[in-house]
């Protein structure tokens, strides 16, 4: 990751319908494995638009699913944007488009993620 650039994630995960099935810790960690992976892309994501405004700081939460069976994450949606910047919004969803879990579950997973965006100091 850019030594300028700092990029916190933490999840919030439930599974489909969440009516006290709960995830198992090993399904969250391997969410919160395949975000850490990709903080070098989003971290370039974030670079590009920080070269257009230094001043970009924010929060964006995604939400999106992890296929039944292939772990795919599809569904990719922002649902909160404080960057406000269309292009890192649509590079972080085509980067995330491209993680899926390692040891995919049976049924289909529904997972929300903040990303915290700034520039270190």
């Amino acid at each position: 990751m850019n030594s300028s650039l700092a990029i916190w994630l933490a999840a919030a995960v439930c599974a489909a319908g969440c009516g006290g099935t709960g995830l198992g810790a090993d399904t969250r960690a391997d969410i919160t494995a395949q975000m850490t992976s990709a903080q070098p892309p989003l971290a370039a994501c974030y670079g590009a638009g920080l070269k257009a405004n230094r001043r970009l700081t924010g929060t964006m939460v995604v939400a999106f699913a992890a296929a039944p069976n292939s772990g795919q994450f599809t569904d990719i949606q922002v649902t909160r944007d404080d960057l406000g910047d269309p292009g890192i919004r649509q590079c972080v969803i085509a980067e995330l488009g491209k993680l899926k879990l390692a040891k995919p579950q049976a049924t289909r997973l529904s997972i929300s993620y903040p990303i915290h965006f700034a520039p270190n100091q």
